[in-house]
């Protein structure tokens, strides 16, 4: 549960843009009377709170009064110093381009372009996607998503639906992030939408497909997402919408009932033992293209008991890639 403090700074976030107290209860899924007390308390910080009246309605925002000073004489200096470089070596050029950014950004007229294009990376956190991955992933769109979901606020992304750059053009989506999720090591957007009913859904989008991150200073509503119940029926990557069936299989192998032993399913799975000492695994699942991935690459070790179609399945991919290797 969140504290004070940080619902305090989750309303601080909110009112880069302005808001009503109707608009902040809705976003911070709370009563109006809970954001009178919160705004009393932002009120007192000094923080620069300003309350004003456009077309009829009370609306806050948090606006310093001070105006951002734009230092030309340093970036005369920094001219002066560009025009007496050569810019004959390597190492001379790449000065001259940093002082060409350093000038640009002190010659701005506004404040948001002042904010830096990522904010920095946890040494520590290292996104390993292995042999067959795309290693293209960018730290900073990652940062970027991040921030928008601390702060509150939606993003724009330039996302593709097709991993091979085919004909299938670009979309920029405006999107709500809720949640950065790595699984079956794979690293995903879970953004929410409300239907028209004001249920809460959630899609997941690709990070490895997403080109562009934009910050906007639209604000989202509170969105309430549990991970466990999005990948509900789900064994893989893949959590679609087919009706889960029920499946049971004989685990022979050891090592492998000691994953299904450690592992987390939901629902939960039950296992048992038979005569054979062979672990007896019920589950319900969605059959999707990685479960059954998973099954051909274990069929030595795992027997499928029910449902029959399932193992029909199983018997003919494996059928039809024996069929391709006596090619």
């Amino acid at each position: 549960m969140a504290t004070g403090y940080e619902k305090i700074n989750a309303i601080k976030n909110k009112l880069k843009v302005k808001q009503t107290v109707n608009s902040l209860a809705y976003l911070m899924n709370c009563g109006p009377r809970t954001i009178f007390r919160h705004l009393e308390v932002i009120a007192n910080e000094n923080c620069g709170l300003r309350k004003f009246k456009e077309n009829g309605e009370t609306f806050y925002i948090i606006q310093s009064d001070k105006e951002v000073t734009f230092n030309q004489d340093v970036v005369k200096q920094l001219e002066k110093i560009k025009k007496n470089l050569p810019a004959t070596s390597a190492p001379e050029i790449k000065t001259v381009k940093l002082l060409d950014k350093l000038i640009k950004t002190m010659q701005t007229t506004n404040p948001e372009d002042f904010k830096p294009d990522a904010i920095s990376t946890d040494p520590d956190y290292v996104l390993d996607y292995g042999p067959f991955s795309d290693d293209k992933l960018q730290d900073t769109m990652v940062n970027r998503v991040l921030k928008a979901i601390h702060d509150g606020f939606a993003i724009k992304i330039q996302y593709s639906h097709a991993t091979d750059h085919s004909s299938v053009p670009e979309e920029v989506k405006l999107v709500n992030p809720v949640k950065v999720i790595m699984r079956m090591d794979t690293l995903y957007l879970i953004a929410g939408e409300e239907d028209e009913k004001g249920n809460q859904i959630f899609k997941n989008y690709l990070f490895e497909q997403i080109k562009n991150v934009q910050e906007t200073n639209r604000a989202m509503p509170k969105f309430v997402f549990d991970a466990a119940t999005h990948y509900k029926y789900a064994f893989g990557k893949y959590t679609g919408k087919d009706k889960p069936e029920d499946i049971t299989l004989e685990v022979r192998n050891k090592w492998l009932q000691t994953q299904f032993e450690r592992s987390h399913f939901n629902p939960e799975i039950t296992r048992r033992y038979d005569k054979n000492k062979n672990m007896i695994v019920d589950m319900k699942l969605r059959i999707t293209p990685d479960f059954v991935s998973w099954l051909m690459g274990v069929a030595t070790d795992v027997r499928i008991l029910k449902p029959a179609s399932l193992k029909e399945t199983v018997k003919q991919k494996l059928k039809d890639a024996l069929s391709e290797m006596d090619r």
